[in-house]
């Protein structure tokens, strides 16, 4: 599953060193020269040493931000940012696919948290059953379903973080529909192919609208306002974790005690 997003990352650091001309290259190896102890390196090994070292990775570029941001290069600091969305919008889905189908897990961050909020709010939907459906009759790609669907999204009035959830949980219901009509064959790196595909069109809404921070304090203070329940753990997951309690007490008293 990561070996899509980890493909978009190291596609980034490409541009990234095509972009860099020497000077810029110089003042990054000398931004990073406690991180990579060596000289006279171009700037291919420097971004792999910050690899090889964990300084950077598909997870975590927050330190080449810090250092293109010196040297003046905001362009690609944007590029970096726009990874990140991508790169959370993508898992965000991926994890909203998989709640949707009762696949609670354990693995938790601000995309798994945002998605279990999303679950939350379309469940609240009165007309959920009837918008799944419509969406299993369609005979459209996923892309091209979304796409219809954010065309007839009102454009007579701004673009709002509401909107841009509502498109976020749009899209996973599509991905969701689409990887359960083609159960058999819709392997995680298919489902989650359609998670970054989807996710770089979203990505395009988000950076006008702000940061992925807001977008997740947003969607969390929805869920506590609509769900009208605590949101620091979901309701789904909370139960999860009773039957896992409830079968230990079992377990304890009639098999282990």
């Amino acid at each position: 599953m990561t070996d899509i997003l980890k493909f978009e990352y190291r596609a980034v650091l490409v541009r990234i060193a095509r972009d860099l001309d020497e000077e810029q290259h110089k003042q990054l190896f000398f931004l990073c020269k406690e991180q990579v102890p060596r000289r006279g390196l171009d700037v291919w090994t420097l971004l792999t040493s910050l690899e090889d070292s964990a300084k950077i990775s598909w997870i975590d570029v927050s330190l080449l931000k810090k250092c293109l941001h010196v040297i003046g290069r905001e362009d690609l600091v944007v590029l970096l940012t726009e990874f990140e969305m991508k790169r959370d919008l993508s898992i965000l889905m991926n994890f909203y696919v998989k709640e949707r189908n009762g696949l609670h897990l354990f693995y938790r961050s601000s995309a798994t948290e945002a998605a279990i909020h999303l679950v939350r709010l379309m469940e609240r939907y009165p007309g959920r059953e009837d918008l799944r459906g419509m969406m299993r009759g369609s005979d459209k790609k996923a892309k091209d379903l979304w796409l219809q669907f954010l065309s007839a999204t009102p454009r007579t009035s701004r673009m709002t973080w509401g909107k841009f959830s509502m498109l976020v949980a749009i899209a996973g219901e599509i991905i969701a529909k689409t990887s359960s009509n083609h159960c058999a064959g819709s392997s995680d790196e298919a489902i989650m192919d359609m998670c970054v595909i989807l996710a770089d069109e979203l990505c395009t809404i988000m950076v006008q609208l702000g940061c992925w921070e807001n977008f997740c304090t947003d969607v969390e203070k929805r869920a506590q306002r609509i769900c009208g329940q605590d949101v620091n753990g979901s309701p789904s997951f909370a139960g999860f974790r009773k039957q896992i309690a409830d079968a230990i007490h079992e377990l304890e008293n009639s098999i282990f005690s």
